[in-house]
C-alpha cells in the first residue's frame, strides 16, 4: 500500500512539475500597449486601420473611432504591439472601407482630402502603402499621435 501512495505522489509531482516548467509556456514575444489619436489637416478621422508592422513578426492593428483615437490589438482579445521598431501604415478600412479610400501621391502638392462617397477620406499612399512612418514600441504604455497633411510638401531648391 505504502508503494502505490509513493508511485502515485511521485506521478503527480511529475505532473505538476512539467506544468510549472514552461510547458504551458507561450511563445508571444513582448508586447507594449499602444495607443493614440490620427489626423488628417488637424481634424480627427474615424474608420481607418492603423498598423504596425515589427521587423519580424505579426502586425498589430487597431481602427480609429469618431474622436481619431485607436488601440492596437495584437492577437484576438491581446492588446498591444511587439516591442521595437516598427513601421506605421494608416490603411483604409479593410473591412469593407465605408469610412475612407488611398489616393497616390504626386510631385505636385495635392489637392485637398477626395470624397468620393459621404464620409470617405482619402489618405494619402506616404502614410499607407509607401509608408515612411516608424515608431519604437517600448514596454509599457506607448502614445504614438499621428498628425498626417493631404497636401505633399514640395521642397524647390534655394538659389545662392
Amino acid at each position: 500500500m505504502k508503494t502505490i501512495h509513493s508511485g502515485l505522489l511521485a506521478v503527480i509531482l511529475s505532473m505538476l512539475a512539467l506544468n510549472l516548467c514552461g510547458c504551458s509556456g507561450s511563445d508571444r514575444p513582448e508586447l507594449g500597449l499602444v495607443v493614440g489619436t490620427v489626423t488628417l489637416d488637424d481634424k480627427p478621422v474615424s474608420g481607418i486601420v492603423v498598423v504596425f508592422q515589427p521587423d519580424e513578426g505579426r502586425p498589430a492593428r487597431g481602427k480609429t473611432d469618431q474622436e481619431g483615437h485607436y488601440e492596437l490589438t495584437y492577437i484576438a482579445k491581446t492588446p498591444g504591439c511587439k516591442v521595437g521598431h516598427n513601421r506605421v501604415q494608416i490603411a483604409p478600412n479593410e473591412e469593407g472601407g465605408d469610412e475612407s479610400t488611398e489616393v497616390a501621391d504626386t510631385e505636385s502638392a495635392a489637392p485637398p482630402p477626395k470624397r468620393s462617397k459621404p464620409g470617405k477620406v482619402a489618405i494619402p499612399a506616404h502614410y499607407n502603402t509607401k509608408s515612411e512612418l516608424e515608431a519604437d514600441v517600448q514596454p509599457g504604455e506607448n502614445v504614438f499621435d499621428f498628425h498626417l497633411e493631404s497636401k505633399v510638401k514640395v521642397q524647390t531648391p534655394r538659389e545662392e
